[in-house]
């Protein structure tokens, strides 16, 4: 498998390549250069493993350069929880996709896991030291310090915007304990954080023996394996009738990822990323227009994103989707649920269903329930326990789970930094070299 970044069909890599740089130099993102089609035969193949066995077949069409014995061991390390992901019935052949069953309780830990043990691969192989980045609007930045924190040769340096994460997402992030994690909470939105990580790929030179990687959904490999849960989900349950996913989306890399899935040739209908009030996304593929709204904050703090990084990999002028919005109706829909929204159906579903869901699996469902239709499919990201605090105050007498209860004893550790990007890299450049 080769790859190009999307402004240039020139600029072609390897996979090992472009996991080590992540940005290409004229600062986009890379992308296949050809996306693999799965046939008739090989799906009925696929069909009956199990999920460890199928990440290892799909994921092994993206990445060259890795023995395919590396390869299944790195997956085999990664995926030891009991259930990766669950399919839980609704009704009317309607399901929700559990996907936070991870050690962090999100769905970055599905492709996070295996992430951190390919770096460590690569670091053993090559003798390499690697810097990692992370921006994260609250659940990237706890999956990333908890896969990374025992890497050998590396560092990973975090971004948070300050007082924009929930409180058990940013003590998920600050109170992990290793000498290679350090926390940077920055005054601003997750679009500031995110910009500084970019900021920073120009500004830190990488050297012989050491290399600079970003481990948000930028990292082409993280999009692999979260591809990989939508082709197994896709022909497992539904007969190989098309699903449709309604999927809540931040920065796009996990609508991306189901997009993919179907252009591979999986059985997939409709691709429904949901918004908030930050609706970038929703305005581009409904109205064609391309507007930086301000960024509101909201209770999903994982989508108060305005102009998602992963959107320009759909759009970009050298794949088969132009920047036409006629042909990205064909394969992308959205939708919106506005905050207010989101807490009425919140204490509805509590009331009704006896469930609790956290604010941005609500989103989905919302958007599921919309409609009478068959073979949809709301993913759920994250668990609810992360955004206690705001749904108490939709339902008070709802309980905290002892396990999160104890990281109000843990001591944190982060810094606290305005938009001056000199003292921002200056701090980075001193810890580089402690």
């Amino acid at each position: 498998m080769y790859y190009n970044s999307i402004n240039n069909k020139l600029n072609i890599k390897k996979f090992s390549n472009i996991f080590l740089s992540n940005i290409s130099k004229n600062k986009t993102l890379f992308f296949p250069f050809k996306i693999p089609k799965i046939r008739n035969k090989h799906l009925n193949y696929l069909k009956n493993l199990n999920y460890l066995d199928f990440s290892f077949e799909i994921s092994k069409l993206f990445l060259n350069n890795i023995y395919e014995e590396d390869l299944y061991n790195i997956l085999y390390d990664s995926y030891n929880m009991k259930e990766i992901i669950k399919l839980e019935y609704l009704f009317n052949d309607n399901y929700l996709l559990n996907l936070n069953n991870g050690p962090t309780l999100t769905f970055k830990d599905i492709a996070m896991l295996p992430l951190s043990r390919l770096l460590n691969f690569f670091s053993l192989k090559d003798k390499k030291k690697y810097l990692i980045f992370c921006a994260t609007s609250g659940d990237t930045g706890s999956s990333a310090n908890n896969s990374f924190k025992d890497v050998k040769n590396s560092k990973i340096f975090t971004f948070y915007p300050f007082n924009m994460i929930s409180n058990i997402q940013r003590k998920q992030i600050t109170t992990l304990r290793s000498k290679n994690i350090f926390n940077y909470s920055i005054i601003g939105n997750f679009d500031t954080s995110q910009y500084f990580v970019k900021k920073i790929f120009e500004n830190i030179n990488s050297e012989n023996n050491v290399s600079l990687i970003s481990v948000n959904s930028i990292n082409w490999f993280r999009i692999v394996m979260q591809l990989t849960y939508y082709c197994y989900i896709s022909i497992k349950n539904f007969n190989y009738k098309n699903v449709n996913f309604i999927i809540p989306s931040g920065n796009f890399g996990n609508a991306l990822s189901a997009f993919l899935a179907k252009k591979m040739g999986f059985p997939i209908g409709k691709i429904i990323p949901c918004t908030n009030d930050n609706f970038y996304l929703d305005n581009y593929i409904k109205n064609n227009k391309i507007e930086n709204l301000t960024l509101k904050k909201t209770i999903c703090p994982s989508i108060d994103i305005s102009i998602p990084s992963n959107f320009s990999r759909l759009i970009n002028k050298n794949f088969f989707i132009k920047k036409n919005i006629n042909n990205i109706n064909n394969n992308i829909y959205s939708d919106k649920i506005h905050n207010k929204y989101i807490i009425n159906a919140i204490e509805y579903f509590y009331q009704q269903h006896n469930k609790i869901y956290d604010p941005h699996t609500i989103t989905a469902l919302s958007s599921l329930f919309k409609e009478n239709s068959k073979n949809q499919v709301a993913v759920s990201t994250s668990y609810p326990i992360k955004f206690i605090f705001s749904i108490k105050k939709i339902i008070p007498n709802i309980k905290i789970r002892n396990n999160i209860k104890n990281l109000f004893f843990l001591k944190e550790n982060y810094k606290i930094f305005s938009q001056n990007f000199h003292i921002l890299i200056n701090s980075i450049k001193k810890n580089i070299n402690v």
